[in-house]
């Protein structure tokens, strides 16, 4: 009976090696699929760098009011007549080059030398010249004009010696001229006469006042252009020249010179177009803009690892 009982105990262990290699497997398969914690980086933050427009410049052209051109007298038909110019004309005018653009007018409009040194333009058969006024036609009719070769040329034949022409006044023609002035040959401390051109409109009045003060005494204007007054003294005077379109120019320095041609470096008026006497100061260019930095953030990750 001993032996018998020894056997059923050896037979059992086969059982128990199942047991543990089992537990010894399913441990291993634990251990493997266990739950693993991931490494993961972030994405790095994303850095821009931009630089924003400059902002313009300020003008530094301060805004100008436009001088509007005044309209033109209308013009008047009439009758061109070649004549010879020389420099013995009415208006007495220095230093007329002979073959210059002129014109006589007739004696209802010569007015005592009021035209004198104004300019006309005169349409003809075929063409058109601005003329200077410069002489009187005393044998004229009402609308006739006596031309120099050279202006009677332009606006047709000189051997058919008329021609219809339209005729009108010019305002403020331009480039402006510069005004010169002459003392008249026999003045002198108790009188004096003096002729202003250069002043492309007819002139209205001149007027002297010594430089040493006073009040400005007005001349007297004869049919040879001069403008004349007795008993200003011997000077230095300064002059007031103003036109029949109320633009004033003032001469100063004005002496007692007879005969001597004087410029003066002004002009009676200002020509739409004419280049300005004061320029803009050219504007400070802006300071570069600086570099703006934004940063912007990735939210989603790059990668993970085990």
């Amino acid at each position: 009976m001993h032996r018998i009982g020894h056997e059923e105990v050896h037979s059992g262990r086969p059982w128990l090696w199942t047991i543990l290699v089992g537990a010894v497997v399913v441990g291993l398969a634990t251990w493997w699929i266990r739950p693993q914690s991931l490494g993961c980086s972030a994405a790095s933050p994303t850095t821009t760098a931009f630089t924003p427009p400059a902002a313009a410049a300020p003008s530094s052209v301060t805004p100008q009011q436009i001088q509007i051109q005044e309209s033109q007298p209308a013009p008047e038909p009439g009758e061109a007549r070649f004549y010879v110019f020389d420099q013995g004309a009415a208006c007495s005018l220095p230093d007329l080059p002979l073959d210059g653009y002129y014109v006589g007018v007739p004696t209802s409009r010569y007015d005592g030398s009021a035209p004198c040194g104004s300019y006309v333009d005169i349409d003809g058969p075929l063409g058109s010249v601005r003329a200077l006024v410069v002489d009187r036609c005393p044998g004229c009719g009402p609308d006739q004009y006596d031309l120099s070769r050279s202006a009677f040329e332009v606006i047709a034949e000189a051997g058919d010696g008329v021609a219809p022409i339209r005729i009108s006044q010019v305002r403020d023609p331009g480039p402006a001229p510069e005004l010169f002035y002459r003392v008249q040959p026999s003045s002198s401390p108790s009188w004096i006469g003096i002729l202003f051109f250069g002043t492309g409109n007819p002139i209205r009045q001149v007027a002297l006042r010594p430089a040493s003060g006073g009040d400005y005494r007005p001349l007297l204007r004869g049919d040879d252009n001069y403008w004349n007054l007795s008993g200003l003294g011997p000077g230095p005077f300064t002059a007031e020249v103003i036109d029949i379109y109320g633009h004033a120019a003032f001469v100063s320095g004005v002496t007692l010179e007879p005969g001597r041609v004087r410029r003066t470096g002004i002009h009676l008026y200002g020509v739409p177009g004419d280049p300005p006497t004061t320029r803009p100061s050219p504007a400070t260019p802006p300071s570069p803009a600086a570099p703006m930095v934004a940063t912007t953030v990735v939210a989603a990750l790059d990668a993970c690892e085990p």
